[in-house]
């Protein structure tokens, strides 16, 4: 029996637990900084602390004799919990700290791209100085703005989309150095792409990297693309694991990307990155409207909230999800069976009434799960915590719905209906996998390629 440490309490850790659940020998522990109750449901035993203490981690993987740890989201790891698991003798899927600035340091992922010669880097410059960067902005065409630092996928600002004007760039640069944005100190100002987004995960073991089917998310709020960044109101994936806008050739262009960075890592730090790396791509054109193909937008070292509900329950009969763990552990992914089924998701996140503005926390809801399950669809604990036996949201995401099926139109079906069955002052995103917003985006790519 293999005791499983999972690290985190969100929608992406409930999915990982249900995940290890169906492994056939495995306990799950669980740390959390709230109480899931999807996730309390597949452990033998759970604790509610800071999950970036790593001092408080670790001594409950020491205490309960952990075999291995999994660490969702982003934040422990820059900290350095993994670090601090393996001075245990504890191995971890997920990288050091060194390697978690992959994610951590956005300045530090493109000066890594330009120096190897990696493909795929937008035509970009980092500055320490507000007044450098806005000389930059002045000089160049419409701007992408970037704290170096984590923000939670929220930190990001385009001039057209977010930004009126290169006047308003240069006053979020300003703002991003006032306010300590990201804590590095650091500005990323890069080529503004048009294309279309897209997010590919694999597992990594060091050398080999096994990618999953691609997942395209929707960080608008609101129907129709408009509205506010989130982090992220729903994701869909194709049958064919590629997308409606994604052909082969650009798949595998995407992945050589991610498999010349965990080479890159590896010689720049001289140790190996080993455990989930989330490629996110644009595929389309920079300033130069000729240089057709992937673009990087950004890396993060671990699963997509909400792209790995997508992709984790595709996982096929026979493979099993602690096996694959210790293959990235241990260098042998190569050697374990990772397959996913042909079958096409959609999952849509349920949220607060006021999200993302934030607003009153607290708040009752309650849900139909057998009414979910009953639809087919999947159901995955997010963002909330329990008075009592009463459920009630925090001010982030709730609850994820996920359909599958053989086709996105159907699975999108499983999805909306499962959205019935909630109860409160929540709501979510209609259009995500519907064939009209499909189309917009398959559209979108004819004319740029045109």
């Amino acid at each position: 029996m293999t005791k499983v440490l999972l690290v985190g309490s969100g929608g992406r850790e409930h999915a990982i637990a249900e995940s290890i659940a169906k492994s056939r020998e495995a306990e799950l522990y669980s740390i959390m900084s709230g109480k899931n109750p999807g996730i309390i449901s597949c452990s033998k035993k759970y604790v509610v602390g800071k999950i970036t203490d790593t001092s408080f981690v670790s001594s409950f993987a020491v205490e309960n004799k952990v075999d291995i740890a999994v660490i969702g989201p982003e934040a422990p790891l820059v900290n350095g919990v993994v670090d601090a698991l393996q001075e245990k003798g504890i191995d971890c899927v997920g990288p050091r700290k060194a390697l978690a600035m992959i994610e951590g340091d956005k300045a530090f992922c493109r000066e890594l791209m330009k120096n190897y010669g990696i493909d795929g880097l937008p035509k970009c410059e980092v500055f320490a100085d507000p007044d450098e960067a806005a000389e930059y902005i002045d000089s160049v065409d419409a701007v992408v703005v970037k704290p170096a630092g984590l923000t939670g996928g929220k930190g990001v600002q385009v001039v057209g989309e977010h930004l009126k004007d290169k006047e308003e760039a240069k006053d979020y640069v300003k703002e991003i150095f006032a306010k300590k944005i990201g804590d590095l100190q650091k500005v990323v100002v890069e080529e503004r792409l048009d294309g279309e987004e897209y997010t590919i995960q694999a597992f990594v073991d060091g050398m080999n990297l096994v990618p999953m089917p691609c997942v395209q998310d929707h960080k608008r709020a609101y129907d129709g693309d408009l509205g506010p960044n989130t982090g992220g109101m729903g994701s869909y994936s194709d049958a064919d694991h590629l997308l409606p806008f994604l052909d082969r050739e650009n798949y595998e262009r995407s992945v050589k990307i991610m498999t010349d960075t965990v080479d890159a890592l590896r010689k720049e730090l001289g140790s190996p990155y080993k455990g989930i790396l989330y490629g996110q791509f644009l595929l389309g054109v920079g300033w130069d409207r000729e240089d057709f193909g992937p673009k990087l937008v950004e890396f993060n070292c671990r699963f997509g909230d909400p792209e790995n509900m997508n992709v984790l329950p595709l996982l096929s009969e026979g493979c099993d999800p602690v096996e694959i763990y210790q293959g990235v552990i241990h260098g042998k992914l190569n050697k374990i069976k990772t397959t996913f089924e042909k079958k096409a998701t959609v999952c849509k996140y349920i949220v607060p009434a006021s999200y993302p503005s934030g607003g009153k926390q607290n708040e009752p809801f309650t849900v139909d799960e057998g009414g979910v399950k009953r639809l087919g669809a999947l159901l995955f604990y997010a963002n909330v915590d329990m008075v009592g036996q009463q459920l009630v949201t925090t001010s982030s995401r709730t609850v994820a719905v996920l359909g599958l099926a053989d086709s996105i139109q159907e699975a999108e079906r499983i999805a909306e209906n499962a959205t019935n069955h909630f109860k409160g002052k929540l709501r979510h995103r209609r259009d995500i996998g519907t064939q009209e917003l499909l189309q917009r985006r398959i559209d979108h790519m004819r004319s740029i390629r045109s």
